[in-house]
């Protein structure tokens, strides 16, 4: 669903995601660029939103403007109905999220590291988080997973480069023991443009067309 798209951004994965946006420029000395999330004001990025009965829903996200957290200023990008962000520094990108919900657990005031631009394929990195399922609050592992790194991949008919695919799975701690829950999403990056495509255990969110400004 589009909420779904929001945190995993997502985790563009779940259902509303409040996250924000810094970009970083190069500067000569072969530093990660950031460049998988390249969220200057006033750029879109237009979305489909499919489900298994192939029911549809379209959107278009816009980078609205800056706010700040803790100090440090983002980039907010949205519609009217949700809003996300993220930050990078050194090719780590991180997201501010909230409202986390997953079979059942619920999550609030996340910060996750979503993408490793500089990771080898194969590698992970964990979140873990405080979840609640309304009778047991426990911790939660966010396990994030490269499958696929310089890759090629078409969306929409249409094909980008230097894609970067991240799988995310969850499980909880139960008596001190991790309990999978299973896996949220996958969700494809393109250098230059950001998030192209996340499958979801119930949808499958594609971007479709992009307009990305100074």
């Amino acid at each position: 669903m589009k909420h779904l798209h929001a945190l995993f951004l997502f985790l563009a994965g779940c259902t509303l995601l409040i996250a924000c946006s810094k970009e970083m420029s190069h500067d000569g000395t072969g530093f990660p660029t950031c460049d998988y999330a390249p969220y200057t004001t006033n750029s879109s990025f237009s979305y489909i939103d499919v489900n298994k009965t192939q029911d549809t829903i379209s959107y278009t996200l816009t980078v609205s403007g800056d706010t700040t957290v803790n100090g440090t200023t983002y980039k907010i990008v949205g519609d009217d109905s949700v809003f996300f962000c993220s930050s990078c520094k050194d090719g780590n990108y991180t997201q501010i999220a909230s409202i986390l919900t997953f079979q059942g657990y619920k999550a609030d005031s996340l910060q996750l590291t979503y993408l490793k631009e500089t990771a080898p394929m194969g590698s992970s990195w964990s979140d873990t988080v405080t979840v609640s399922n309304g009778q047991l609050t426990t911790k939660a592992i966010l396990q994030h997973t490269i499958t696929q790194k310089g890759a090629t991949k078409t969306v929409n008919g249409k094909n980008y480069l230097d894609v970067i695919a991240v799988k995310l799975d969850a499980s909880a701690i139960v008596l001190n023991n991790p309990v999978a829950i299973g896996t949220i999403s996958t969700s494809y990056y393109a250098k230059g443009i950001g998030l192209i495509e996340a499958d979801q255990e119930d949808d499958t969110i594609k971007l479709v067309s992009y307009t990305l400004r100074p």
